[in-house]
């Protein structure tokens, strides 16, 4: 059995500030709503943890997943000046 309320608002945490690379890195954020100990306790170890925050709040897993931006093509500044002087 794991704590509800804990793992809600863990999910939301994640939800705003997306997640973490890694166990690593959770246990250096200050700011997060659950010490590692209460979550350790009341949800479970922390893959446990995620896959019941993947499991039970999927709306805000989306949410937590990070955002792949395409890289913009770049365009080479000499392409319109060789465009418009062609050889005649």
């Amino acid at each position: 059995m794991y704590n509800k309320i804990n793992l809600e608002k863990l999910a939301k945490y994640f939800a705003e500030h997306g997640l973490p690379k890694s166990y690593a890195h959770l246990k250096r954020d200050g700011k997060k709503p659950v010490t590692d100990k209460e979550m350790v306790y009341t949800v479970g170890g922390y893959e446990k943890m995620l896959s019941l925050f993947k499991e039970n709040h999927p709306e805000y897993w989306e949410l937590a997943q990070p955002q792949v931006e395409p890289e913009p093509v770049k365009q080479d500044p000499l392409e319109s000046l060789r465009a418009s002087t062609t050889e005649k």
